[in-house]
């Protein structure tokens, strides 16, 4: 509960992210982590090698994108503060636990940024009952070399969840949220990393459920790896349930991805859901 309530107290946050729980979530994962080290350990090792991996790839000549630092458990701070150009971090929060780490690497900068660009609008308009669909994320085109979507896409919608449309109308507000992130990776004219699970795996007393966290429409092609993430192993739940999250690792080269965006955008418009 310390790590949690300091976590809580000092982390710096945009406008509508205390009001929408992400501070909160943070908070709770960095309890969580603490909790459950030995079994995230393989998760984390696996994505910093999928990172480490495309940086070794990316141009010198241009900085590293970083969509969802969280904790920044799961990047390689090392690699991409030795990159040429350094890297930019972009997360919605900024708990104490990562500006104490960053004041390491004076090649990596950190952004306060809300990827969905809705929270403020989820939170001086939640009495009304109305908020916008997105086609699009307020995210950078150019002026990088790899852009990295981290153990984040699943995540982003979750403030909405409780929030208001309800029932179909608030399942479409979150696809839309999902969709627009990836769509707006697409339309960057650098090389995207993509990293996310795609299910959760409920084991209980009476079974398994299988819960899709991104669907499968929206995901572009195969992914290049996959693993699991034991997230909460025997003994942390209450009830003595075991999650699993399922995670893949998508790559889009550059040129990919602007093709796969001219064909996937025409017809799109913006609307709103009452």
């Amino acid at each position: 509960m310390i790590i949690e309530a300091f976590t809580w107290a000092f982390s710096r946050a945009v406008k509508g992210a205390r009001q929408a729980g992400l501070v909160q979530e943070v908070a709770a994962i960095a309890g969580k982590y603490q909790r459950n080290k030995k079994a995230w350990q393989p998760h984390l090792e696996q994505t910093r090698a999928a990172i480490n991996a495309a940086i070794k790839e990316a141009d010198p000549a241009e900085p590293i994108l970083i969509l969802g630092s969280g904790l920044g458990l799961d990047l390689p701070l090392q690699t991409l503060n030795d990159h040429p150009t350094g890297a930019l971090l972009f997360d919605a929060v900024k708990p104490p636990q990562l500006a104490a780490k960053l004041k390491q690497y004076p090649n990596i900068k950190f952004e306060l940024r809300d990827v969905t660009g809705l929270l403020e609008e989820l939170c001086s308009n939640f009495s009304s009952k109305k908020i916008s669909l997105p086609t699009s994320a307020p995210l950078p085109l150019k002026g990088f070399s790899l852009a990295i979507s981290v153990n984040m896409l699943s995540q982003i919608p979750l403030s909405f969840s409780n929030s208001p449309p309800e029932g179909d109308a608030e399942i479409r507000m979150m696809t839309a949220i999902q969709k627009a992130h990836i769509m707006t990776l697409k339309a960057m004219g650098f090389t995207i990393l993509l990293i996310s699970d795609y299910e959760r795996h409920e084991y209980k007393d009476d079974g398994i459920e299988v819960i899709t966290t991104v669907a499968c429409p929206l995901w572009p092609g195969k992914p290049v790896n996959e693993w699991d993430w034991y997230i909460t192993p025997s003994g942390e739940s209450r009830n003595g349930q075991t999650t699993i999250l399922k995670v893949g690792v998508w790559k889009i080269p550059a040129e990919l991805a602007m093709a796969l965006n001219e064909s996937t955008t025409q017809g799109s418009q913006s609307s709103s859901i009452i």
